[in-house]
């Protein structure tokens, strides 16, 4: 693990998020405890990826791209809610969106309302966010020391 203080705060964010993907987010009712990786595999996948990047990046001495990982995971993680600003334009992708649409899982909902309802998260939901705020801020951090 690298001696730097910003470096090793990346690190320990990134590893938090990691793992707080895979815990339980919140307890609904009837479904019982979810995870991010339950509610979209894909993404979480994806997510747990782009976040181990940061602490590779340091390691390979690459710490000006750290911050693009951080944000990286953001975009995937609020891509649900960032296609549907547009407002006016109605992009569903023709037929095969409209299959889609309709064979999409009912609890990738929440996921694109995770963080709406942040008083609804259990404690695997705080580890997820902590993680997440500590290695953005990590990486920033990371970064802007880096193009000193």
């Amino acid at each position: 693990m690298p001696n730097d203080k910003i470096h090793q705060l990346t690190c320990l964010g990134a590893l938090l998020f990691i793992v707080g993907v895979f815990l339980p987010l919140a307890s609904l009712p009837v479904v019982g405890d979810i995870s991010y990786y339950r509610l979209d595999n894909t993404s979480a996948i994806i997510v747990a990826i782009l976040a181990a990047t940061a602490p590779v990046l340091i390691i390979l001495k690459k710490e000006v791209f750290t911050f693009a990982s951080a944000l990286a995971v953001w975009v995937v993680m609020l891509w649900p809610a960032l296609k549907n600003m547009g407002g006016g334009s109605d992009d569903s992708g023709g037929m095969l969106g409209d299959i889609v649409g309709k064979a999409t899982d009912p609890l990738k909902n929440f996921a694109a309302d995770l963080f709406m309802n942040i008083n609804e998260f259990s404690w695997g939901g705080f580890v997820f966010i902590i993680g997440l705020l500590i290695m953005t801020i990590g990486a920033f951090m990371t970064t802007m020391k880096a193009r000193k």
